[in-house]
């Protein structure tokens, strides 16, 4: 099981994710409900270097976008950058985008392969 770590930026309306280790769909889901239930930002980072998603499936990612759209209205007008570590990753991360511009979510979403590129394209 991997582990998923949530820093804050406060300063730079910014929160901080970092997974590492063998990740399951239920780690995003518990993740997802907990940030939603305390500190949100408008910016996000999630660091995905030295995750390993090989246990994600593309219906957990379907599932992953229509339960975040649900809570989605808290980060309108926000941003989130997802940093890769690889191939798996990227494809993974770019499907997961592709749902959440589907469901229409109220912020954008963009996948990097540096996280040199996503700050900057964050702003921070």
């Amino acid at each position: 099981m991997g582990t998923i770590e949530t820093t804050y930026d406060l300063t730079k309306d910014l929160t901080i994710i970092k997974a590492v280790g063998r990740m399951k769909p239920a780690d995003f889901q518990e993740w997802t409900a907990t940030y939603y239930a305390g500190t949100v930002t408008p910016l996000a980072l999630w660091d995905l270097s030295e995750a390993d998603l090989s246990e994600i499936q593309t219906d957990d990612l379907k599932k992953d976008a229509s339960h975040t759209k649900s809570l989605s209205d808290v980060r309108k007008g926000g941003k989130t950058a997802i940093v890769t570590g690889n191939s798996l990753e990227y494809g993974l991360s770019r499907m997961l985008s592709a749902f959440y511009e589907f469901e229409q979510m109220p912020f954008e979403v963009q996948v990097f392969e540096s996280m040199d590129e996503a700050t900057k394209w964050l702003g921070v």
